[in-house]
């Protein structure tokens, strides 16, 4: 060792950690993961919203539209229920 010379212990090895990369993969699958459930939570949501509205418009009776068009969004939020309670199951095991 040299005073002239700084000592080589403190300082970080020269060759990276290769963890390090597979982590930010693995982030950047859950990141994807996580925009495509939320594109398909909106893209279900329009269509359910889509579909209650053209009911309300192209059908004569307001009172059957109405109805029909609850049942659908029922049936979108049914669907929404199911998937995170799938979801949660297969992320716990």
């Amino acid at each position: 060792m040299s005073a002239t010379r700084p000592s080589r212990r403190g300082q970080p090895e020269s060759f990276p950690d290769r963890s390090r990369p597979r982590e930010i993969s693995q982030l950047r699958a859950r990141r994807r993961a996580l925009n495509r459930r939320r594109r398909l939570f909106r893209l279900d949501l329009a269509v359910g919203v889509l579909v209650a509205v053209v009911l309300l418009i192209a059908t004569p009776g307001l009172a059957i539209a109405a109805l029909l068009a609850g049942v659908m969004l029922i049936a979108c939020f049914v669907s929404v229920i199911f998937e995170r309670r799938r979801r949660r199951r297969h992320s716990g095991d």
